[in-house]
């Protein structure tokens, strides 16, 4: 969908039907101790542990937002229209996407609040950010061509949407969402160097943000990013009712 101010109609729609369907089935507390988000062109970059992701992070966050989604999920022509209608586009997580990238500056200069997972896909474990695995650097390449600030968000929860037991009426699983303070690049950093700090300032800040959340939810062990088994169903565990 080409006509940006259709797409911002449709995107918005799917926003609230998105939030009227999650809201019997999850409780979302949302986390976001440093005042409002950013107005204008922004990014955010979460930690990424279900498919349910982009959807619960797009209906509970205060801005409307563009995501960046995996280019698998556009073969599909009825896909393609839903997710492109909704404002995501794809790209190649194989390496360099220069369509996509002009695509997210497009879109970032217009205003726009860019989502992005900067694992590159779904990780928990030693995989996964928030146990110190490296990030991918377009979050930080796209920070510096678009001179846009990154916000840090922590999800935690989701993948027990993943089993069907919580699927229940009136269960309402929890799932918490950290947002943090919009990082910048430093203005004394060029090249590799202005990317890696960013990076690693992302990182520190993520893993704060879960800290927090822990701390202030008073969550378990349980309540924390499980393996990819346990995200598939195969290990079970029962959903807490809270």
């Amino acid at each position: 969908m080409e006509n940006a101010a259709a797409r911002r109609f449709f995107s918005h729609a799917g926003r609230i039907t998105a939030r009227i369907l999650l809201t019997p089935l999850v409780r979302v507390h949302l986390h976001h101790p440093h005042g409002p988000v950013p107005k204008g062109k922004m990014i955010l970059a979460s930690n990424h542990i279900s498919h349910f992701d982009p959807p619960v992070i797009g209906a509970f966050f205060p801005r409307q937002l563009d995501w960046m989604a995996m280019e698998e999920l556009f073969r599909n022509p009825w896909s393609a229209r839903l997710l492109g209608g909704l404002g995501a586009f794809p790209v190649d997580r194989g390496g360099a996407d220069r369509g996509a990238i002009r695509t997210a500056l497009g879109r970032l200069d217009a205003g726009a609040a860019l989502g992005i997972f900067p694992e590159g896909g779904i990780r928990a474990g030693e995989g996964s950010i928030l146990c110190g695995a490296p990030m991918r650097p377009g979050v930080a390449v796209l920070a510096m061509m678009a001179d846009a600030p990154v916000v840090p968000c922590v999800i935690l929860g989701s993948e027990r949407l993943y089993h069907r037991q919580n699927w229940r009426p009136l269960v309402r699983i929890p799932i918490w969402i950290g947002v943090g303070k919009p990082l910048t690049i430093d203005p004394r950093l060029t090249g590799a160097a202005a990317r890696t700090d960013l990076c690693g300032r992302l990182q520190r800040a993520m893993i704060e943000l879960q800290s927090e959340l822990v701390a202030r939810y008073q969550l378990r062990p349980d309540d924390l990013p499980k393996s990819p088994q346990a995200r598939k169903g195969e290990d079970p565990y029962m959903a807490l009712k809270r």
